[in-house]
């Protein structure tokens, strides 16, 4: 479940390259894992058959807190001994989140494995995306966002500080006035303490 401290990730583990233990090919049973830290994380099932080249193509959901600034995506291997660590790697949080794109873009990416000495062992990949919220609508069919939440001419809110046809709007951030189509502008609710 997600709240204001936190968002919900799909991560989908798609495939893994080149995966090796003590110098030699992993024959099978290799598998994913995806941490935000030591309590909150999320496995596939291992692979008996792929090898070194393991398929996965599993979605995970795992929450990610606001403040966290990176996942680290671990490959390991189960053994007639237990599980063995094949390699590590770390998705910075501005990979997946900030920049120009919305965040429930899709993003492919693969990440170099790093073995426990810190030597390359292998390649993982992956999509990701930050899952939107359902939107919540009212009795009347709009959405039901609070006025300081969202400012677009074509949802019909009345938001102070907004103003403007579906060509061309008005937005007032504090002192400051920004005019001209306009296709998201984040606002933030006012201090209320």
């Amino acid at each position: 479940m997600s709240n204001s401290r936190s968002r919900t990730l799909e991560i989908r583990v798609l495939s893994a390259e080149d995966l090796r233990i003590g110098g030699r090919f992993v024959k099978k049973n290799a598998f994913a894992v995806v941490k935000v830290d030591s309590y909150n994380y999320q496995g596939t099932k291992a692979d008996p058959v792929g090898g070194s080249y393991p398929t996965w193509d599993e979605i995970l959901e795992i929450n990610f807190p606001v403040a966290a600034t990176s996942l680290t995506l671990e490959v390991q291997c189960k053994t007639s001994s237990g599980d063995r660590l094949i390699g590590t790697a770390n998705l910075p949080v501005s990979d997946i989140i900030g920049g120009y794109t919305p965040e429930n873009y899709l993003r492919f990416l693969s990440y170099i494995l790093k073995d426990t000495r810190g030597k390359r062992n292998g390649i993982i990949n992956v999509s990701v995306r930050v899952k939107s919220p359902k939107q919540v609508r009212s009795s009347l069919g709009k959405p039901n966002v609070p006025d300081y939440a969202a400012c677009s001419s074509s949802a019909g809110l009345n938001v102070p500080g907004c103003k403007g046809s579906e060509q061309n709007i008005e937005v007032s951030i504090g002192e400051r006035k920004f005019g001209g189509v306009v296709t998201g502008v984040p606002l933030w609710p006012p201090n209320r303490g």
